[in-house]
């Protein structure tokens, strides 16, 4: 089990506050609005959810902090940029999309 620090806690209230900012602005649009835009509010709820998995990261949490109210922005316009849409985000996928390196995985 992880403990949650302080920094796990701001970086998870950061990435809260990006995201209710995020729906009140798909809140105040029409109907069709909703619809033309319904890929980006898909992926930007992925990649919230998954951020929020991997805020345990030290990396990840400071990197969400320091990018304050526009994490979800700037995280959604690299992955558009590059044409990445997906379901399930790694944490590879996550510090990528944070401009971070990527973690090493153990050699067993």
């Amino acid at each position: 089990m992880i403990e949650t620090t302080e920094l796990m806690t701001t970086a998870a209230t950061v990435l809260d506050n990006a995201y209710d900012a995020f729906q009140r602005e798909q809140l105040a649009r029409d109907s069709q609005a909703l619809f033309d835009h319904a890929d980006q509010i898909f992926t930007i709820q992925m990649i919230n959810q998954a951020t929020h998995d991997y805020l345990f990261d030290e990396a990840i949490a400071k990197r969400v902090v320091t990018l304050g109210s526009r994490v979800l922005t700037e995280m959604y316009q690299r992955a558009i940029s590059a044409e990445v849409v997906k379901f399930n985000f790694t944490g590879n996928d996550i510090r990528w999309l944070l401009d971070l390196p990527r973690a090493h995985r153990r050699q067993r």
